[in-house]
């Protein structure tokens, strides 16, 4: 497949408003699987992002946290969902898995090339709304040399039927097991969603107002699942004293505002092994937001 020419990458907020104009597409028109590229420019961080990246979490030893650059694939992912051969609305998709892994030192002062594709799944009426997963992968380059893979999976949503919602069941869980340490808990307010926000550029409605998340059926709004995923990178790298290279997450639940949460580790066992698992947990109610695994870096 032809790809053009790098196009510098566009801020979220004006691709979040156009967005809005791609609810009308038929993702239910039968069609192939089938591979979108597309090649980006974008400018190195400056010193001021990094600052306040590193200042809003407060325990990153890496000097560009993996979960950083997340913001950048985002902004890509939003730009490919835009083009005009990506099939589904852009406000239908739901982040539920996402990996980062740095391959070699990231440079603070160094522009990004960033190479990216989606696979597109089959997809028509007789294809199962479970299995209409497209796969992103955006790869970052400084001076012709690989430094970073992201890997995100979404969900395709289907149209919500009409009438009131179920309430949603209360359920409560068990505490995870003696293995699993327990790192830190926070209480989140409704204020830190809109900080992140400003931080990364992701200014999705359903993070950031009671009424404008009802739209999209959430009671109250819900924190960035790349806040939390980067709340769990700087505690572990603060408490190991040691930079994280690798941090995959399995988003489970969301986290509404304002929320009581709990991190806990699983440190690898055996020879060998640098790294291990982690999840975040209601305070209260023990259930599971989201769930991964973590590499340190070997420099």
């Amino acid at each position: 497949m032809h790809v053009e020419q790098p196009v510098n990458l566009p801020n979220l907020p004006g691709m979040l408003f156009r967005s809005l104009f791609t609810v009308a597409r038929n993702e239910q028109e039968p069609a192939d699987a089938n591979v979108l590229d597309a090649e980006f420019s974008a400018p190195a961080f400056t010193p001021d992002q990094l600052k306040r990246y590193h200042e809003a979490f407060g325990g990153f030893v890496s000097e560009v946290p993996i979960t950083l650059i997340y913001c950048l694939a985002q902004r890509v992912h939003l730009a490919q969902m835009l083009g005009e051969h990506f099939p589904w609305p852009a406000p239908g998709l739901v982040h539920v898995s996402n990996r980062v892994e740095r391959h070699q030192p990231i440079a603070a002062d160094i522009d990004f090339i960033l190479k990216a594709s989606i696979k597109i799944p089959a997809r028509g009426p007789k294809v199962s709304a479970r299995r209409l997963r497209p796969l992103f992968t955006v790869e970052f380059w400084q001076d012709d040399e690989r430094v970073a893979t992201c890997v995100s999976e979404y969900q395709v949503m289907p149209k919500q039927p009409e009438g009131p919602r179920k309430p949603r069941e209360q359920k409560i869980a068990e505490a995870p097991g003696s293995e699993w340490l327990r790192v830190n808990s926070w209480h989140i307010e409704a204020k830190i969603a809109r900080d992140y926000a400003r931080l990364s550029g992701d200014f999705n409605p359903i993070h950031l107002h009671p009424l404008l998340s009802r739209w999209f059926g959430f009671d109250q709004p819900i924190i960035h699942g790349m806040y939390m995923s980067a709340r769990a990178q700087a505690e572990i790298e603060r408490a190991a004293g040691r930079p994280i290279d690798r941090i995959d997450v399995n988003f489970k639940r969301p986290v509404p505002l304002p929320a009581k949460i709990v991190l806990w580790q699983k440190p690898e066992t055996g020879e060998g092994t640098s790294g291990g698992n982690y999840q975040i947990c209601g305070a209260e109610d023990h259930l599971q937001r989201l769930e991964g695994s973590f590499s340190f870096a070997n420099d």
